[in-house]
């Protein structure tokens, strides 16, 4: 009776990771294609970013403390953390770029450089 509680209270944490952690490749995919980042909080995503790593810390603790096996909703954290970081380096990169790159504003750009 206990294993099936821990079960299924695993298996709603994965739940939550997994709806939290769908968000990450739709805000790294637009910053990929649009090279813009306005909008965004640098101090939110290390902020998420933070409490990924703490999830992951507690959770190593606990199954040692307990002398269980790691558990396997520990992988959604990391993969969760992973975005997260990508996220924050897309910020970085273009945190200086004033607008998104739109087809009209990438022809601008290829048509100033070809006339340098």
């Amino acid at each position: 009776m206990i294993a099936s509680w821990i079960f299924a209270g695993e298996l709603l944490e994965a739940v939550m990771l997994t709806c939290f952690g769908l968000s990450w490749p739709i805000s790294i995919l637009k910053s990929l294609r649009t090279k813009y980042v306005k909008g965004k909080s640098l101090g939110f995503m290390c902020l998420v970013l933070s409490g990924y790593i703490a999830g992951t810390t507690g959770k190593i603790i606990l199954a040692r403390a307990n002398g269980d096996p790691l558990s396997w909703v520990i992988a959604l954290y990391i993969i969760n953390a992973m975005l997260v970081a990508v996220d924050i380096l897309l910020f970085v990169r273009y945190r200086h770029n004033l607008e998104p790159v739109t087809e009209e504003v990438a022809r601008e750009i290829a048509k100033t450089l070809h006339e340098e």
